[in-house]
């Protein structure tokens, strides 16, 4: 067989960077590299918290996090609190562990960009997830913060996730506007980028590849992927000339108007643009089928651009602080079944103290976190190090509350990361969210005082039970 490296796939791709599974040639005759893999801090939040019971084993609404907990250490932390004390000013103080300095102004940065001002400053940062916020408050959906607490929006549509992370989308006329011919001919000169690549891959499968079928086989599979994603994106303006007399389907180019996913349900359309809807039963009504679907497409984009290195920080958010979706459908897990009430799971299962109800409702959530990780644990993407994307990058998962509106033993996790932390039972030592996150920084090497700002003072060294 022969033997390939990484550099001969990749030779001739340019500035486009499409990570690659793994293929038998890029092993063969050799070992994996030394070099160390970027840093990468990625935080995962998901709403209205988790019940104390539930978070010292995998048994109950953790149970899919389970695959993970071999590469995963919890805790049970109490967050700051701000003025009022409410889901909002609480979310505040999530991944970054100060008191907010105003009701939509963050005490300090957040985690991510704590390592990407320190190691990284010209890292590529993305917030993105499927939310609303309730009323005013728009901390609720609010998780990258700057140095001076501003705060990074996130993004709701995957089609813009995209055009961020993987090419400038030419901006669309103005409503009511006459098509601009000159954006016309940009847009059609654009081309995804498995386009971009054509050429390289058109030698990939050709009689003088390097590649044996199996690999062949393999690389047409990743790339098919890709092809996928931009397919739910945008409608094809072209179709990539596979330079074998078939053709691929794709989005060869960015559409003015991108595609997604139609949120709607009993008539109404939801909109991903508007940010506020009435609280309790004015929010938004979904099938929970619907609303993962938004979110695990967020997740595959997310997925691509680490494996690519296109993005190394930022926050992925599955529901707001407060949840703010009031989903409608059958669900089953755990040998029980709801029917979700298409009222506000807020108010009717957290509010009511429900916990029968509300432990289905968070396990759903953590069967949508767990997706977001398997996809970065794909052993077919190993990197240089032989090692997965999740092995390689901090993910720090964290919610604003324990149970109903108590912000002491509020759920946090650190996955991935497997040279700087330790993975572990659940660590329940009454810390402040700020000692944990004083521990995910030394990983970094860096020494920070994250709470001092606050007058929060420390309730034990994280780092003796999370570093390596």
């Amino acid at each position: 067989m022969k033997r390939s490296t990484r550099r001969t796939i990749l030779k001739g791709a340019g500035t486009v960077a499409i990570a690659l599974p793994f293929l038998e040639e890029l092993t063969l005759g050799r070992a994996f590299s030394d070099s160390p893999p970027p840093n990468r801090l990625v935080t995962l939040f998901f709403g209205l918290g988790l019940d104390p019971d539930w978070q010292r084993d995998f048994d109950g609404p953790l149970q899919p996090l389970r695959p993970f907990s071999s590469k995963m250490a919890t805790f049970s932390v109490e967050n700051a609190k701000g003025a009022g004390g409410a889901h909002c000013e609480t979310s505040a103080s999530v991944f970054v562990g100060e008191r907010p300095r105003d009701v939509n102004v963050a005490g300090g940065p957040s985690l991510d960009q704590w390592v990407r001002r320190e190691l990284d400053p010209a890292g590529a940062t993305l917030a993105s997830g499927l939310w609303w916020r309730r009323g005013a408050c728009a901390a609720q959906a609010l998780r990258v913060y700057g140095a001076d607490g501003s705060a990074r929006p996130p993004i709701k549509r995957p089609s813009a996730v995209f055009d961020q992370v993987f090419g400038s989308a030419t901006p669309p006329s103005e409503p009511g506007a006459p098509p601009d011919p000159a954006v016309n001919r940009e847009r059609r000169m654009r081309r995804s980028i498995l386009d971009t690549v054509m050429g390289q891959y058109r030698h990939l499968r050709s009689d003088a590849s390097p590649l044996g079928h199996r690999s062949k086989l393999k690389m047409e599979q990743h790339l098919s992927s890709i092809r996928e994603i931009e397919s739910q994106l945008a409608p094809a303006e072209a179709v990539i000339d596979m330079g074998d007399g078939t053709t691929g389907a794709g989005a060869c180019s960015f559409p003015s108007r991108p595609s997604d996913p139609e949120l709607s349900f009993g008539g109404r359309t939801w909109d991903y643009d508007e940010f506020t809807y009435g609280t309790g039963d004015g929010a938004p009504q979904l099938r929970w089928q619907d609303a993962e679907a938004v979110f695990r497409l967020h997740a595959d984009l997310w997925a691509m651009a680490l494996r690519c290195d296109l993005l190394r920080f930022g926050n992925l958010m599955f529901e707001s602080a407060g949840g703010h979706m009031n989903l409608e459908g059958t669900y089953s897990a755990m040998g029980d079944s709801t029917t979700f009430p298409g009222t506000s799971q807020h108010d009717a299962y957290f509010h009511a103290n429900d916990r029968r109800n509300a432990r289905l409702y968070q396990h759903w959530a953590m069967t949508n976190l767990a997706y977001f990780l398997e996809r970065l644990d794909d052993a077919d993407y190993l990197e240089d190090d032989g090692r997965t994307v999740l092995d390689n990058t901090t993910v720090v998962i964290g919610t604003e509350y324990g149970w109903n509106h108590d912000h002491r033993e509020a759920f946090h996790a650190v996955v991935g990361g497997v040279d700087r932390f330790r993975a572990g039972t659940h660590v329940d030592l009454n810390l402040h969210a700020a000692d944990l996150y004083n521990a995910v920084l030394a990983g970094y090497g860096i020494d920070a005082t994250i709470g001092s700002a606050s007058g929060i003072a420390s309730r034990g060294d994280a780092r003796s039970v999370l570093l390596r």
